[in-house]
């Protein structure tokens, strides 16, 4: 059981002003990377990666099957230092809309709570994740689509490679994040957990 659990109102709320800087750090700019302009000859074709894109979607819901984890997806910015601001509410993860939609080039990043005043929340158990599973995400009108684990990693919050966890790229990469390691009322829990995917074909 977490040590947040019975902890006293006003340290419980310290507890959820601390998560919000979870990801530790503000992140970078996440437009996706651009493309060499299409000449007269190609235009008239699409990349495999175009035609996915045309598909993105903005995900909705999370399902880890191996982990029993079914949840709903919120949207969020910023919170006024410039971070990834977090879910309303400890069952519900969280979608940085200044990221990649699902299905899209570039870098999806989803966030949720390890825990709460009252227990576990919706990554309690994200640390347990292996390579090769799956995590699948769907959106308002039923798309669908699949990510295959690729590293499971914690970092100190003072060294979590923020550009990395953030950062455009050109690969159709899923990232979610959460607290993990020890917890202080004053520091909150001092290590990042950092899950990366890749859209499965």
């Amino acid at each position: 059981m977490s040590s947040v659990v019975n902890k006293t109102l006003k340290s419980s709320l310290l507890f959820l002003l601390v998560l919000a800087g979870c990801q530790s750090g503000s992140p970078p700019d996440t437009t996706k990377p651009e493309r060499p302009k299409q000449t007269e000859a190609t235009s008239s074709s699409s990349t495999p990666s175009e035609k996915v894109d045309e598909e993105a979607f903005v995900p909705t819901r999370i399902t880890i099957p191996t982990l029993d984890v079914k949840a709903n997806i919120e949207v969020v910015g910023k919170d006024k230092q410039g971070r990834m601001d977090v879910p309303k509410e400890t069952n519900q993860v969280a979608w940085y809309k200044y990221g990649a939609k699902a299905g899209q080039t570039g870098n999806v990043v989803l966030a949720g709570h390890l825990d709460d005043e009252e227990g576990p929340a919706v990554f309690y158990d994200l640390a347990k994740l292996k390579k090769g599973q799956r995590i699948e995400v769907t959106g308002k009108t039923g798309q669908e689509m699949s990510y295959v684990v690729t590293n499971v990693m914690s970092y100190p919050v003072d060294e979590a490679p923020v550009g990395s966890i953030f950062g455009a790229t050109v690969m159709n990469k899923l990232t979610l994040i959460s607290c993990i390691g020890t917890f202080t009322s004053s520091k909150g829990y001092d290590q990042r957990l950092v899950v990366t995917a890749e859209q499965d074909d």
